[in-house]
């Protein structure tokens, strides 16, 4: 997949997350502004941009590579990511809002009233910050490769770069406008191309799915047995998992009050509900129309190809295209 329409749709996006970028600069004025974009983010807005954020390459590439593999045991993991917006709507956005804090190892420190803890928390931040980042470089680097036959490295750097110039010269007010458009941007990009692939698989008489339908793993993939013990392991880690990153809790502190915080989160749960309808649908998809990916390291490759694969000539390219700034958004 070489053609020149993802390039222009990867600069593009990279261009606009840039200028937003630099345009913060203008109306970060002050320590609240970086910070906390002055604790005055409207709840779709702030809303968006926690989607934008939170839907990256696990998101975006891996649930729809994982579903072609494996089939519908993979669902559990779109729900879990998006139930563990519940659990924050409970137990955390309003405390943390109230807290008046601008880390979370200051909401620590505040509630414990232990250096320990603040510096246990600055630790963990760090640490789940990079678990979080190696994959998002990895996926930018498959998606760019892919899609233009560049190395690996080219890709984590682009993302690297673009992304260190965002935060360091706009602050969280222009972060917070980067990706609320990031999140529209990918919405657009996966839900798009899958209402058009689904049309073009039932004007091909709904071809049925590769080895025995779809419940049914591909030959030589899945097929195992989940002990309860496990199934209720992946359940918690993905309910749960949403109250230990550092990135989407933070975001809380830039509504104007709890209640704000409140509907934040509510507003969360519908837009993440609205994405993950597509990754499965496109997994599901591939089975049909490239079963060859499944269970190979370019599984996670399947939404960038698939228009191409169904759609002949510039359709098909413009899709590709499409595709591509979605997921680049994702990284970024």
């Amino acid at each position: 997949m070489t053609s020149w329409w993802p390039v222009v749709a990867i600069v593009v996006v990279v261009v606009a997350t840039v200028g937003i970028g630099l345009f913060g600069v203008r109306v970060s004025r002050t320590t609240s502004d970086f910070l906390v974009a002055s604790r005055s983010v409207s709840p779709l807005l702030n809303a968006s941009a926690i989607g934008g954020e939170y839907l990256s390459a696990a998101s975006f590439l891996g649930i729809a590579g994982l579903v072609l593999t494996y089939g519908v045991d993979m669902l559990w993991f779109p729900v879990g990511y998006t139930v563990g917006y519940l659990v924050l709507l409970i137990l955390v956005a309003a405390p943390l809002r109230r807290s008046g804090a601008y880390t979370l190892p200051d909401f620590a420190e505040m509630r414990t009233r232990s250096q320990k803890v603040r510096l246990t928390s600055s630790a963990l931040v760090v640490l789940i910050g990079w678990l979080y980042l190696l994959p998002q470089l990895q996926g930018a680097g498959i998606t760019l490769q892919a899609l233009t036959g560049a190395p690996q490295w080219a890709g984590s750097l682009v993302v690297a770069v673009v992304v260190g110039i965002t935060v360091a010269t706009g602050g969280m007010r222009s972060i917070t406008v980067v990706q609320a458009f990031q999140y529209w941007l990918k919405l657009v990009a996966i839900a798009l191309p899958a209402v058009l692939i689904v049309a073009a698989w039932y004007g091909d008489g709904a071809p049925v799915f590769t080895d025995g339908g779809w419940g049914e793993p591909l030959s030589g993939y899945g097929g195992r047995e989940y002990p309860l013990y496990s199934t209720y392991s992946i359940l918690l880690a993905t309910f749960l998992g949403t109250m230990g990153l550092p990135h989407v809790l933070v975001r809380f502190y830039t509504n104007p009050d709890g209640r704000a915080a409140r509907r934040t989160t509510l507003a969360v749960l519908g837009l993440l509900s609205m994405f993950y309808v597509f990754p499965p649908v496109l997994g599901a998809l591939g089975r049909v129309y490239a079963p060859e990916l499944a269970g190979t390291d370019q599984a996670d490759t399947i939404v960038l190809r698939l228009p191409a694969l169904v759609f002949e000539g510039w359709p098909g390219q413009a899709l590709s295209a499409l595709v591509a700034a979605g997921a680049f958004a994702a990284f970024l």
